[in-house]
């Protein structure tokens, strides 16, 4: 009997590992993507100029974005407010608070000493923090970070009727948040969470997501809130901020599920939130590929409701990287990949492994045009690890095979890793205005390309060449070269030149 029992367990375990392992994998991939967007609105949610370009990426995503600044003079939270609907009536919400930014952040991060945290109400949280000789058996937390989040929480959206977010959450049950933020940042989303939780909203409408956040509370406050409190932590190995409170000042505790990423060996700061906007990109990258080696069918294109259509053709990514730069080519083409099918319905992407030279593609195939991306590399001397990433792209006519339009966007390295000034090259040229909006006629060609100044922050030189102008053999052809200088735009030089 127990022989047969055995063979029957053995073989109930072998007939649900390929559904374990298929659930596995869908996990991964969505923890992966949440962290990837939630990595991308901890950028934004910064004040700087990459933080200004990242928010117009989420905008250009679909998130309605508001955002939050104390009043002139005060300390306190500042944070991004996004909202994306996916047409199923329950819309997410992502709130990122920004990190350590200005001195008066800095003074809320000094105020280290742990106070009673409890209650159900803002101002019962502020009473309760005032207590007197609360043993270290009750949740205790950081009063710097506690004060940092209140102003936050106080917060309403625009408009005559603003609500807060728990006002949010309590009127719609089946929406959801997730806070996220990085450094200061991820310490005011995980408390900010527990109060949200105190304050009676459901857990399962809740998600928090940190990068190098430091503890924010003792053993109780972790115990009482690792099962209901939905946390990731962030880390990227060799942060110190993570475990600086446990060494320097000791009483505190991490808690919540952590998920590591190695440190770069170019790279030297850890905590930077460009390395962690870098290492959940290659994350979530490798997790879309064994999604997509293992459960293809769940693999789905976010396509925008303005996307342009087309039947276009992309050739292989032309990779001309250094060897210093070998291993990013294979995310930056996936990045590519993305960008294209997410923005041209109907793409047809070339097999780089078994790769068609888009001339010898048979005549009969639906094109309209060509685009053949090509990537390059320039290293500054002078800097250390200091690179131009270039993205060269040019567009043919398919049946005529002629050149529509050649652009090359470059972005430095200066704030960014090698991969993100990839990203932002592609956004640099594919968001022109009408980039993709090529209008052939009968009597002649218009191409009605731009870039805007916003655009091209970031990029050192950007040329753009366009046919202007084309009746029978004669054409003109409109040269524009941009100069920015760290992302400062200097000028932009046109040129017009006729051919017969």
């Amino acid at each position: 009997m127990k022989y047969f029992l055995l063979i029957l367990w053995t073989i109930i375990m072998i007939w649900l590992t390929p559904l374990v392992s298929q659930a596995s994998v869908l996990e991964d991939y969505n923890e992966a993507h949440d962290v990837f967007i939630s990595a991308g609105a901890c950028t934004a949610s910064y004040s700087d100029r990459i933080g200004k370009v990242t928010k117009s990426y989420l905008e250009q995503d679909g998130w309605k974005i508001d955002s939050y600044v104390q009043k002139q003079g005060q300390d306190g939270a500042r944070f991004l407010l996004a909202k994306k609907d996916f047409g199923d009536g329950k819309p997410i919400y992502l709130l990122a608070f920004v990190g350590t930014e200005t001195k008066g952040d800095v003074s809320f991060d000094l105020q280290y000493k742990k106070v009673y945290f409890d209650g159900n109400t803002l101002d019962s949280f502020t009473a309760n923090a005032e207590k007197k000789d609360i043993p270290d058996t009750l949740p205790k937390v950081h009063r710097g970070f506690l004060d940092f989040i209140e102003s936050g929480l106080k917060a309403t959206t625009k408009g005559k009727d603003g609500l807060s977010l728990v006002e949010m959450l309590l009127a719609n049950k089946d929406s959801k948040v997730y806070l996220t933020g990085h450094s200061l940042g991820g310490a005011a989303a995980t408390l900010a969470g527990a109060s949200l939780l105190n304050m009676g909203v459901n857990p399962e409408q809740i998600k928090v997501i940190t990068f190098g956040a430091p503890a924010v509370g003792n053993a109780a406050f972790a115990a009482k809130y690792d099962k209901s409190l939905n946390l990731t932590r962030v880390i990227v190995s060799g942060d110190p901020v993570t475990g600086i409170l446990q060494t320097l000042v000791g009483g505190y505790r991490q808690f919540g599920k952590e998920l590591r990423f190695k440190s770069s060996k170019d790279r030297d700061q850890p905590h930077n939130i460009t390395e962690y906007v870098d290492a959940s990109i290659k994350n979530y990258y490798d997790k879309h590929d064994q999604l997509l080696q293992n459960e293809p069918q769940f693999i789905k294109s976010d396509v925008p409701k303005n996307a342009v259509g087309t039947g276009a053709y992309v050739a292989p990514l032309k990779n001309n990287l250094p060897e210093a730069l070998s291993k990013e080519f294979w995310y930056m083409h996936e990045a590519m990949k993305d960008e294209y099918r997410n923005n041209l319905p109907g793409v047809s992407i070339a097999n780089e492994k078994n790769p068609i030279e888009w001339k010898n593609l048979p005549a009969s195939a639906n094109y309209s045009w060509v685009i053949v991306p090509e990537i390059s590399v320039t290293k500054l001397q002078r800097e250390r690890n200091v690179y131009y990433i270039t993205l060269s792209q040019t567009v043919y006519d398919f049946k005529t095979g002629s050149m529509l339009e050649t652009a090359t966007f470059s972005t430095a390295t200066y704030t960014m890793t090698p991969l993100e000034a990839f990203m932002h090259d592609l956004k640099g040229i594919n968001y022109a205005p009408n980039s993709w909006m090529l209008k052939i006629k009968n009597n002649g060609s218009i191409i009605n390309v731009g870039v805007s100044k916003k655009q091209i922050a970031y990029s050192n030189i950007f040329f753009c060449i366009k046919i202007e102008h084309k009746v029978n053999n004669s054409f003109t052809i409109k040269v524009t070269t941009t100069l920015t200088e760290r992302g400062y735009h200097l000028c932009s030089i046109f040129s017009l030149l006729h051919f017969s």
